[in-house]
């Protein structure tokens, strides 16, 4: 697809104020496309002269989104944030034109990013409230610094976050990108840009538009998010859905769908217009700034119009209140959150109690005081910090053997004090999951595949070494007599052809194993003072 492409432009921010890297795959929005090496926002004109912009440094990446009518693509580096948008070539220009003339893109950024609430001074009221915040920001200050709560759009977020229930990150961008891709509108791939679709007047605009880079990946596209009436389409939308892997969800969408255009036309108003009526600007309006009963009410309010729509629970409902409709004091609470709560903050509840509307209520306003007007950010910030980070999965190297079968290689670094049998045991249990990166990745490449909860540990080969032992005495063998032996690697013969990671084992640990195999039988004095043996 060949496109019209705004000059590369910078925004100053600092890491500090907003890190892309952190926030956007934070759980908030489902569509944003990491591209390593950079393609799109390299810099326009020769790297040479006094005036030539810095050269993109090595192992940098660039982050792409497809919005109504262009894609967005972003490079972070120690300047700021550059960006270009990327229009589809075909007429009419006015958008790319007024993008030309007035930098819509800033504007949009600005917005999305609620660029005009600083971040910095935030960070430092959490710290003061909370200094088990403080703690965890001051041991990963860079990957927690500089997340920020995103403003999105409003149907999108209701739609991603009803997507969202009983799911993880994994799927829920699988799905959400499989409905863009299948109802939206195909915008530029950052592939598709080359130096000669940039222009700066329309006198510049080529009758015909150049055909993109010779290397670009032309089969590949980003897509705007369908609009309500696309997805209103009833029985032949939920039928699609349910071909995409949306399952019982399938139904809620295009019911949700209807049900704004309807309430929308009702009111003799746009469903974009009687979604923003829900924003926390609009809604409260007429609140009293200092009465915290008006402001309380509000939010209770907001949050029943969302429940009218199918497939919107409290939880998901607070989630659109946050993300897409600017309700910065709302902390969505699941089983994760209330977790957090308990562990952390010691919360007067059982750690398996039933999340329970009104115990909902209560952690949400638990934490709502602790952390204040933003309590929704901190919120977020504290959710990512819980999230596996992808530097915890360990490196593999996945390929077809000549039987058809997927074999996966995976490099261990650990000394086990362990015998033969065990330490292979062991180490296919030090097999980390995927990321959800690396899971969409491979659920596209094979979208029939179905994840398996649980099933034998498939067959492997441990290659191990004999090491010495630390000086004490001993030479290749401990005091119980194990040989001491370095994993050195795993290989996992994984017949199913899924995604390489090793599945649930359904037998109890080893520590558990060793521990009743020392203690098979055991004595105990029944209540008439028998002695009876249990195996």
């Amino acid at each position: 697809m060949s496109c019209l492409a705004t000059p590369l432009r910078l925004l100053p921010v600092t890491r500090s104020e907003l890190h892309l890297a952190s926030t956007l795959p934070s759980g908030q929005s489902f569509r944003w496309h990491r591209l390593s090496p950079p393609h799109a926002t390299l810099p326009d004109g020769p790297l040479s002269g006094t005036d030539a912009p810095k050269p993109v440094a090595e192992g940098a990446e660039e982050w792409a989104f497809g919005w109504a009518d262009r894609t967005v693509v972003l490079r972070q580096d120690d300047n700021g944030i550059h960006y270009r948008a990327l229009y589809p070539s075909k007429p009419p220009h006015e958008a790319y034109l007024a993008d030309l003339e007035t930098d819509t893109t800033r504007s949009l950024l600005r917005t999305y990013f609620q660029l005009d609430t600083p971040l910095e001074p935030l960070y430092a009221d959490w710290s003061t409230r909370d200094p088990k915040f403080d703690r965890k920001i001051q041991r990963e200050k860079e990957r927690l610094g500089g997340i920020r709560v995103l403003r999105q759009n409003e149907w999108e977020t209701l739609v991603s976050f009803i997507c969202s229930a009983n799911n993880n990150i994994a799927r829920i961008t699988l799905m959400v990108n499989r409905l863009c891709a299948a109802l939206g509108d195909p915008l530029p791939h950052p592939s598709h840009f080359s130096p000669a679709s940039v222009h700066t007047s329309a006198a510049s605009i080529p009758a015909d538009p150049p055909p993109p880079p010779a290397a670009s990946q032309d089969a590949l596209s980003l897509f705007s998010f369908p609009p309500p009436k696309a997805l209103a389409q009833g029985t032949q939308t939920e039928a699609l859905l349910r071909q995409l892997g949306f399952g019982y969800r399938a139904n809620f969408i295009p019911w949700s769908a209807a049900h704004l255009l309807e309430t929308a036309a009702a009111l003799d108003i746009t469903p974009e217009a009687y979604l923003s009526s829900l924003t926390r600007k609009q809604f409260s309006r007429n609140a009293a700034a200092d009465d915290d009963d008006d402001e309380s009410r509000s939010i209770r309010a907001a949050r029943e119009k969302l429940l009218e729509f199918k497939g919107v629970g409290r939880k998901v409902a607070d989630c659109i209140l946050l993300f897409g409709l600017g309700w910065s004091e709302t902390v969505p609470v699941d089983t994760h959150v209330f977790q957090i709560a308990v562990r952390d903050y010691s919360f007067p509840a059982a750690k398996n109690a039933n999340l329970s509307p009104a115990l909902h209520d209560k952690v949400s306003e638990f934490l709502a005081d602790k952390w204040g007007p933003y309590a929704g950010w901190a919120q977020q910030i504290l959710f990512f910090a819980d999230l596996k980070s992808g530097s915890t999965t360990l490196p593999t190297k996945a390929e077809r053997t000549g039987d058809g079968t997927r074999r996966m290689t995976v490099k261990v670094e650990a000394e086990e004090e362990l015998t033969g049998s065990e330490a292979e045991e062991e180490a296919i249990e030090k097999v980390k999951k995927l990321t959800f990166e690396e899971e969409v990745a491979a659920l596209i490449a094979n979208p029939g595949t179905k994840r398996r909860r649980s099933s034998a540990t498939p067959a492997a080969k441990v290659q191990v070494e004999r090491v010495k032992a630390p000086a004490r005495g001993l030479d290749d063998e401990d005091e119980r007599g194990h040989a001491r032996l370095r994993i050195k690697e795993v290989t996992v013969d994984d017949d199913q052809g899924s995604p390489a990671t090793a599945q649930t084992r359904t037998r109890p640990p080893l520590k558990q194993r060793r521990t009743n195999s020392a203690a098979s039988v055991r004595k105990s004095r029944s209540r008439s003072g028998t002695i009876k043996e249990e195996e």
